[in-house]
């Protein structure tokens, strides 16, 4: 009886220990990435840090993989080698919150400032260390930037992870409820049609296409948390404001919601990956709120549209060509309730 209770208490004090140091997930469920030869093994949440394990493969392929840093004077490499190393500015961030991001902090067996030399067949294991992501954020991207001069960014978009809210959160629920509508519930997120849409002002290349979307509106076929592309909504580049083109595709919009009362939207503005990060963010959040503030000024409530922007997170296409940049540059809406 005694071996009984001292073997209960031992199983105890284990679980105590691991649930204080935090909640670890294996293989984590991924939605997409830039690069396929980098995986994600293992995220361990501690009490100060968000602690995330990769693995890189290299390939056959002697060309560099990852974000180019300026080669210091003198420096080589081996000839047929390439070069991996974590850019200092990747960030971890809460999907279309540009007020959640948490920073890097640190990372073994990988430089940052220099270059790490890798052979073909190579295989690397390293860990990189970020803020403590908050309670309740179980889905999360981590963003290291824009693949530019023939090297190819570590970016993972949809992390999902055990991570939930704390009972003694003060998180008001709404907050973690209005986190989940990003997806439909019990479905695999819908994926956006592949077309292109809204700027530049002067290349309106999207204005022939079909307002499929609206058409499927219109006909009662939708449903919640599809997401509906505006193909023909442009702004200024670089700015906010609507352009005239626009008005036609978001008239037919504020009719479909007047016909139908108890629709509600998420307005989603999105870019390509040229530029800074953090503004692009802004500027995408600011053309969803745009085309939300010419709804509300046609007459739709305001609490039946919401409006987010993911900067060049959620991309369509991956060339770095203008006609692909230009597919990720767009407007779109999810239907939150019908």
């Amino acid at each position: 009886m005694n071996f009984k209770v001292l073997l209960a208490s031992a199983f105890a004090i284990v679980f105590s220990f691991s649930s204080s140091f935090g909640q670890i997930t294996n293989s984590p469920k991924v939605e997409e990435q830039s690069a396929q030869y980098v995986k994600i093994k293992r995220v361990e949440l501690t009490d100060a840090y968000t602690v995330i394990h990769l693995q890189f493969t290299e390939k056959s392929s002697p060309q560099p993989l990852f974000y180019q840093f300026p080669r210091k004077q003198g420096q080589q490499l081996p000839p047929g080698s390439s070069a991996i190393w974590l850019d200092p500015e990747t960030r971890l961030y809460k999907p279309g919150e540009t007020d959640k991001k948490f920073k890097f902090v640190k990372a073994d067996n990988i430089p940052t400032n220099t270059k790490k030399g890798v052979m073909p067949g190579d295989t690397v294991d390293f860990v990189t260390y970020f803020e403590r992501l908050d309670p309740g954020i179980e889905v999360f991207d981590f963003y290291e930037g824009r693949s530019t001069g023939g090297n190819q960014s570590w970016n993972f978009y949809g992390i999902h992870i055990k991570n939930p809210l704390k009972k003694d959160s003060k998180t008001p629920p709404a907050v973690a409820k209005a986190d989940k509508s990003v997806k439909k519930p019990g479905q695999p997120a819908p994926k956006p049609k592949v077309e292109e849409k809204q700027e530049p002002a002067e290349e309106p290349v999207a204005a022939e296409q079909p307002k499929s979307g609206l058409d499927k509106m219109k006909a009662g076929k939708t449903a919640i948390g599809e997401t509906i592309s505006l193909p023909n909504v442009y702004f200024e580049t670089s700015k906010v404001d609507l352009l005239p083109e626009s008005y036609e595709e978001l008239n037919t919009l504020v009719d479909l919601m007047k016909e139908s009362e108890n629709i509600k939207i998420r307005v989603e503005g999105h870019t390509d990956n040229v530029g800074d990060f953090d503004k692009n963010l802004d500027l995408s959040r600011k053309r969803a709120e745009s085309v939300r503030q010419y709804l509300i000024e046609k007459g739709i409530d305001a609490d039946r549209i919401e409006a987010k922007g993911y900067g060049g997170t959620r991309p369509l296409a991956k060339g770095a060509s203008e006609v692909e940049r230009s597919k990720n540059r767009r407007v779109e809406f999810v239907v939150t309730q019908m």
